[in-house]
């Protein structure tokens, strides 16, 4: 009985004739093993966590450092943040924060993932006046 192509093991197939002709399937069947996330714009492979959950906490920490009238508060300090982040779910250092304080807040920049709408919720149930609908894209 003939086997198809498909049905063929790794034994049972045929030598390249030519090195570079196997070079280059190496190089081809390689561009297919990266696996990327739907939750990270970058490849998985390369990114330790969620790429937009970084974006989300330099979103808010700038948001709570440099435009916290928003949220219906004068001013928030470095330690306030800090735990206010840690609450919602996302770690941050104090040096993290005093990084943030000259830099802008970006509008709607947060794409809808179902980790960054959890983690803005939280943020609502913190700050009930917040509208969610000035970070997501």
């Amino acid at each position: 009985m003939v086997k198809s192509e498909s049905e063929r093991v790794y034994h049972e197939t045929r030598p390249y004739l030519e090195k570079t002709s196997c070079i280059q399937a190496r190089l081809i069947s390689g561009f297919g093993t990266a696996r990327y996330s739907m939750y990270s714009p970058i490849s998985s492979t390369q990114c330790k966590g969620d790429a937009y959950l970084s974006l989300l906490r330099r979103m808010l920490v700038r948001l709570l450092k440099n435009d916290s009238r928003i949220l219906g508060v004068e001013k928030v300090t470095r330690i306030e943040i800090q735990k206010i982040l840690k609450n919602v779910g996302l770690t941050c250092t104090l040096n993290f924060i005093s990084k943030q304080q000259d830099k802008k807040f970006i509008y709607n920049s947060i794409p809808t993932t179902p980790k960054t709408l959890q983690i803005l919720e939280d943020f609502s149930i913190v700050f009930p006046s917040f509208e969610k609908s000035i970070l997501i894209r």
